[in-house]
């Protein structure tokens, strides 16, 4: 029996909304998900529906944008007009949409909708691959410096789908099978994730920070590729162990629950804020060995009390976020190679900041969510040249330890990505004072 199709009419001040925030988001430092949150809290009596729509027309806009302009042509300023050119393409749900569109502009948005679906494209590579996945030329340059176009033209394409909500088991109070019955029980099925013992992917994108499984500490909501790095670490109970850039604390969190709540976790960071996130997390977690430190950007005492005795220092550096694109589409159009000069300088200074932590036979873990050898690499090349007294070893060795088979490694480092693993993108080394 086939399913009846309904007709959604789509009101001109949700194309408003939709233009507002956008406009916000492409002129401010503020993350899409920041701006939304700060709209929807000026327009409080906005329905369920409304907000949804304006969100999911921002977002899906914010991952085709490139490609909408270049088809919009001389209208590629007109946000109102990319947005209808937007919709006209992708539509929203399983809707037929009645769009407010005028008749002058009917025959100027239906030759858009063609050249969006079959875009005339440059022979230069970068740039065809960058209009066709709305993308900078340098950043898809950059990749095609090193990897075959079919690979890259894979990741642009990976890095456009939407992410999976994925979260991670809390073991300091119940293991993977136990809240996958729970979250079954409030009504969110979930599967196994395939590398992390310790994940689990919701079958459906839901809300699901008001389940009770959640407000006991069950679970946090943390990436399967970001969980991967944590365990590089291989934190035991009784021992120091050292988050360089605790930022909001899904790792640090992993860490204690690695530890079981026992021996010494210190949680720095730079900003005050971040850190402040984290103490209600922890208390939810039930973790109590955790110490947080602001620390001002030329580090603090606190560090340089720690010369020598830090069983595992963890460095989660600042970073482009070229590796998380999918779940933050608007970070293409604000990294510039610049800033990741800029970046690549920063990351130095932290790892040399934070080497001396590691006692003789103790172990550094760098990451990054970057896609960008620079960053990742050129980045470990540069340190171990400057410090012959650590050794790189194999990621996969570490993961394999704790039963995770790990494939499409060539060399020491961890690299996941959307297209090869289904996380997010993420790079890692681990080194070992000697």
């Amino acid at each position: 029996m086939a399913t009846e199709t309904t007709t959604l009419r789509v009101y001109p001040v949700w194309i408003e909304a939709v233009v507002t925030v956008l406009r916000e988001i492409l002129r401010s430092p503020l993350p899409a998900d920041t701006v939304l949150q700060q709209f929807f809290r000026k327009h409080r009596k906005m329905g369920k529906r409304d907000r949804a729509f304006v969100a999911e027309t921002v977002y899906g806009m914010l991952r085709h944008y490139r490609r909408l302009a270049h088809a919009a042509r001389r209208r590629a300023d007109d946000l109102r007009f990319l947005t209808l050119l937007y919709l006209e393409v992708f539509g929203f749900g399983d809707a037929i949409l009645d769009l407010p569109v005028r008749p002058a502009e009917r025959g100027a948005l239906e030759a858009a909708a063609r050249r969006f679906r079959e875009p005339d494209l440059p022979d230069d590579p970068a740039a065809a691959l960058g209009i066709l996945y709305s993308l900078p030329d340098w950043l898809v340059a950059a990749w095609l410096e090193v990897l075959p176009r079919e690979t890259v033209e894979a990741r642009c394409a990976a890095l456009k789908a939407p992410a999976p909500l994925t979260v991670r088991v809390n073991t300091l109070k119940a293991d993977r099978g136990t809240v996958q019955q729970r979250l079954l029980e409030e009504g969110f099925p979930s599967r196994p994730t395939p590398y992390s013992p310790v994940g689990l992917i919701l079958e459906e994108k839901a809300f699901i920070f008001r389940t009770r499984a959640f407000q006991e500490g069950l679970f946090e909501v943390q990436d399967e590729g970001s969980q991967l790095i944590s365990l590089l670490t291989e934190a035991r109970p009784g021992q120091v162990v050292v988050d360089g850039c605790a930022g909001g604390g899904g790792k640090t969190l992993h860490l204690a629950a690695l530890m079981e709540g026992k021996g010494r976790l210190y949680a720095f960071d730079i900003h005050e804020a971040r850190l402040r996130e984290l103490r209600p997390r922890t208390r939810r977690a039930d973790v109590h060995n955790v110490r947080l430190h602001v620390l001002p950007h030329n580090r603090a005492s606190i560090v340089r009390r720690l010369y020598g005795k830090a069983d595992a220092v963890l460095v989660d550096a600042p970073c482009s976020g070229t590796g998380v694109l999918r779940r933050n589409p608007d970070a293409a159009w604000k990294i510039t190679p610049e800033r990741v000069a800029a970046l690549v300088e920063q990351q130095r200074q932290i790892l040399e900041a934070y080497a001396p932590l590691v006692r003789p036979g103790g172990r550094l873990v760098y990451a990054t969510c970057s896609l960008l050898p620079a960053e990742n690499e050129q980045q470990i090349h540069t340190f171990l040249n400057a410090h012959p007294e650590f050794t790189l070893i194999p990621a996969a060795e570490v993961l394999a330890r704790q039963g995770i088979a790990f494939p499409h490694q060539t060399d020491a480092f961890l690299r996941v990505e959307p297209a090869t693993h289904g996380t997010d993108g993420f790079f890692a080394a681990v080194l070992v004072q000697s």
